[in-house]
């Protein structure tokens, strides 16, 4: 045991940004995933990059914290992002606009008033009845690239990363936390791991892990919510109803694809719910008010999430629960030494996440060297990896030559989807 400085527990991207983070610093992080990376949450979301926008009026906290990371990630990972801009759109709750407009003024959210007519030309598939329209800052982020990109960063920096390595016990020393206890499904053994700082980033399963410690009082809520995927582009913006956040008031273009979005619902195990039945219709009736012809198009499926919220005393509206995130330092709540976990928050916040906790972490450490990643441009993996560098990796030879030779045809988007798959595979 102690071969690293920091365990970081939990594969989405807020684990990869922690991992990344703290490796560009000179340490050296180990991150378990007991799945593959990305197969939680952040692997399941509907595909904005927020521009603070939708939470402007309600929860200015979250409506900041986007506000300044859409930015960033734009700047760090644009071969990640598509930078389509978004509308809000008035269907009702005419009083809703004034507000709309106030809150992101307070908020420092760049908007435009954009005439409807106008608005129309440019998206002639929206409803015709739109009573006024706002132009926002929102773009379409692919998860899945800005995860493979941040997991090659944080391995260019010295970092190693685990898929299928699940956490089953946190070590204890005294009142401190001093490893991990984990199954390596892949090779079907139990062994340990040490570090002086343990990070849980496990989203929805946070608590679960926390609880390994006695901790029980990390109140968190998880709601589930369910999306459904259009097989059509319907708009080459983001579009939201502008009305106080609620279920089923935005609509993503997602490469060819349109993510209506999102319900909300409470549920006890993120490892054991199912999509409710009415979900499939209620999307469709509210989808379709914004998109008329999705009535006509219809599903082609559907997907769920789990999100890990903070809980706010006895709040139990989904809807009213803030989008922020909060880091814990365990010594401080529970008298646990060398545990630090990340709660909440969106996946537009991840980096932000990552730094405030690697502080806390580098500040434990005694490590004085400061966060990196906000101006530093992410890697971007199909320029930075050959062919040869995944071969040595394990990746099959055949199957790389035809990834490589299938570049520059039709068919190119497809197998650079399959590239960013091969590459994951030699990084974790």
């Amino acid at each position: 045991m102690g071969r690293y400085d920091v365990i970081v527990i939990g594969g989405g991207v807020t684990g990869l940004a922690v991992t990344y983070d703290l490796a560009s610093r000179g340490l050296k992080p180990l991150l378990l995933e007991r799945n593959d990376m990305m197969s939680g949450t952040s692997g399941k979301y509907h595909g904005l990059l927020h521009s603070g926008a939708r939470y402007a009026v309600n929860d200015p906290e979250a409506a900041y914290e986007c506000a300044v990371e859409n930015k960033i990630i734009k700047e760090i990972a644009g071969h990640c992002v598509e930078d389509t801009g978004g509308y809000f759109v008035l269907l009702d709750e005419e009083e809703y606009y004034d507000e709309f407009k106030k809150g992101c003024k307070e908020n420092k959210i760049p908007i435009k008033d954009v005439d409807v007519d106008e608005a129309l030309k440019e998206e002639p598939n929206l409803n015709p009845n739109i009573k006024a329209v706002v132009e926002v800052q929102d773009a379409v982020l692919y998860a899945y690239k800005f995860a493979v990109s941040l997991g090659l960063a944080a391995k260019m920096n010295g970092a190693d990363m685990r898929a299928y390595n699940e956490v089953i016990g946190l070590l204890r020393k005294g009142g401190r936390v001093v490893g991990v206890k984990v199954l390596d499904k892949i090779n079907n053994r139990v062994y340990e791991e040490g570090a002086e700082v343990i990070i849980v980033t496990a989203g929805p399963w946070s608590e679960k892990i926390l609880n390994m410690t006695g901790i029980r009082n990390i109140k968190m809520i998880l709601t589930a919510g369910t999306m459904a995927v259009v097989p059509y582009r319907l708009s080459k913006r983001v579009i939201n109803k502008m009305r106080v956040p609620s279920d089923g008031d935005i609509v993503v273009p997602y490469g060819n694809n349109s993510i209506v979005g999102t319900t909300a619902y409470v549920i006890e195990d993120p490892d054991n719910y199912t999509i409710p039945q009415e979900d499939a219709e209620f999307l469709m009736e509210e989808g379709s008010v914004i998109f008329p012809a999705i009535k006509k198009i219809g599903f082609s499926r559907m997907y769920s999430s789990v999100r890990p919220l903070i809980s706010m005393g006895e709040e139990i509206d989904t809807r009213k629960i803030s989008r922020r995130y909060e880091i814990y330092d365990h010594e401080e709540l529970h008298g646990v030494e060398g545990l630090l976990s990340a709660i909440g928050g969106k996946l537009t916040t991840a980096r932000a996440m990552a730094e405030a906790i690697s502080d806390l972490a580098c500040k434990k450490l005694g490590v004085k060297k400061a966060c990196k990643t906000k101006e530093t441009k992410l890697p971007n993996p199909l320029e930075a990896l050959s062919a040869e560098h995944l071969k040595t990796k394990g990746s099959p030879e055949s199957l790389v030559r035809r990834v490589f030779e299938k570049k520059g045809t039709i068919d190119e988007e497809l197998l650079i989807n399959a590239l960013y798959i091969l590459i994951a595979s030699s990084l974790w």
